[in-house]
């Protein structure tokens, strides 16, 4: 019976997830081991892979094995038409890493979708919209008071750490969920997003630095809000369109004016004339006084006319330069609790404990939807509490 099953194999299915995977048919073979021809057999019929040659062939392309029996190449959600367009990106080149965490992203976002609906309770919407038209600073207000976020809060916040999460856990309660990816370039992505609902989805790369990662963060949330009133950015395939490049720039104002409100920021700019005058450690100070990146406060600075414009661009050469925004991964890291919580974010972690709890998702779900072994739940389950009030797992 095993001999017989791989001849239900469609070497189309193959293709597809190989293509999928972002993988050229050099590189695949490269990676399983084999030889390039023994491989194009295989997706041309001419010969078949045993069962654990496919199972090895799932694990490269991130694919169930069962995908390989269907009768074709599953339709629907395709996640570089799914994710806006990123600057810099060309088309059907993203890497297989980028490919990887779009396609699990949105495996979260459906997981999550399920879940609230076998849970009986309403998914969570986000009310809150812009227009490309409006004032960057009327915007801006509006962003901080849904996000219940003074002046005074941000300043007050002991890190770059405690800010991201702030703002992090700010937006996550406007119904958005907040995934982050460390396998991915920075030179690829700092960040992207599913802007429409129900359920938007943002996407972090948690190797930029913790600055990088707010501003990266309220930008996105910026898209969503023009997507929620009908301006929604159009998908990756394709050449970038002119109004593409638009409503980044408009996400850009939204997020600095949200992040750095012109009366406030003015008034504090005042206190770090050295930053002004384009001084590294000046900006280094005013940027841990107000938690941001010294680029984005430099921009701000230009985009108010306090600094010249070739100052920006001199200062920001030279960061690019000594790539200044790459945060270094140390070796060990935090414990597993910790880190499938930053990756996958607390309302969706919460979300598939409860689920679990309630008998609405197996344990082999969960597996699936954290990325981790059951044994490590309770441990999850404590790092969530007090704040959805699970008690530990038995």
């Amino acid at each position: 019976m095993s001999r017989s099953i791989p001849a239900l194999v469609k070497p189309a299915l193959l293709i597809w997830a190989r293509e999928r995977a972002g993988l050229r048919l050099e590189e695949a073979a490269s990676r399983l081991g084999i030889e390039v021809e023994r491989l194009q057999q295989w997706e041309q019929g001419t010969d078949r892979p045993s069962i654990a040659q496919l199972r090895k062939i799932g694990e490269l392309y991130k694919r169930p094995l069962g995908v390989f029996f269907l009768s074709e190449p599953p339709q629907g959600f395709d996640p570089q038409q799914e994710f806006h367009r990123l600057q810099g990106v060309t088309p059907q080149t993203e890497s297989p890493e980028f490919r990887l965490a779009l396609r699990t992203a949105l495996f979260r976002r459906e997981a999550a979708r399920e879940l609230y609906e076998r849970l009986d309770e309403p998914i969570p919407e986000c009310r809150v919209m812009a227009r490309p038209s409006e004032d960057a600073e009327v915007v801006g207000q509006r962003i901080r008071e849904s996000l219940g976020i003074s002046w005074e809060t941000q300043l007050a916040w002991n890190g770059a750490y405690a800010a991201l999460n702030a703002w992090r856990a700010a937006i996550e309660r406007q119904g958005v969920l907040v995934f982050q990816t460390g396998d991915v370039e920075l030179t690829e992505m700092r960040g992207t997003s599913i802007p429409h609902g129900p359920l938007p989805v943002i996407l972090l790369n948690s190797a930029d630095a913790p600055h990088g990662r707010v501003f990266t963060l309220v930008h996105e949330f910026a898209h969503i809000l023009l997507a929620t009133a009908g301006h929604q950015t159009s998908p990756m395939e394709g050449q970038r369109l002119p109004e593409d490049q638009v409503l980044e720039r408009v996400s850009n104002r939204f997020a600095a004016a949200a992040l750095m409100p012109r009366q406030q920021f003015l008034i504090e700019a005042s206190s770090h004339p050295a930053a002004l005058a384009g001084d590294e450690e000046g900006l280094k100070r005013f940027a841990n006084r107000i938690k941001l990146s010294p680029e984005a406060i430099l921009r701000r600075l230009m985009a108010l006319q306090k600094v010249a414009a070739s100052l920006y661009r001199q200062k920001r050469r030279g960061w690019q330069e000594r790539s200044w925004f790459t945060f270094p991964q140390g070796d060990g890291g935090p414990p597993i609790e910790v880190r499938v919580v930053s990756s996958v974010g607390r309302p969706f972690a919460s979300l598939v404990l409860e689920g679990y709890q309630r008998n609405a998702v197996s344990s082999a779900d969960v597996v699936d939807y954290l990325g981790v072994q059951l044994k490590h739940l309770n441990k999850i389950a404590g790092h969530l509490l007090p704040e959805p009030g699970f008690a530990a797992l038995a």
